[in-house]
């Protein structure tokens, strides 16, 4: 199974990795760099799309 996040900011950001804590901190480290907001692990958790 493979987990993928899609930014919805419309900046074309895609995630995906068979490992779920490999996407949160991706996720995590896009929010802080590109958009200035502190993403919680929980909040990245809820933007995966299981694949």
């Amino acid at each position: 199974m493979a987990y993928k996040v899609n930014c919805g900011q419309d900046d074309g950001f895609m995630v995906q990795s068979e490992d779920e804590s490999e996407v949160v901190s991706i996720v995590k480290r896009h929010a802080q760099e590109k958009h200035d907001m502190d993403v919680s692990d929980d909040d990245a958790r809820g933007m995966i799309e299981e694949t």
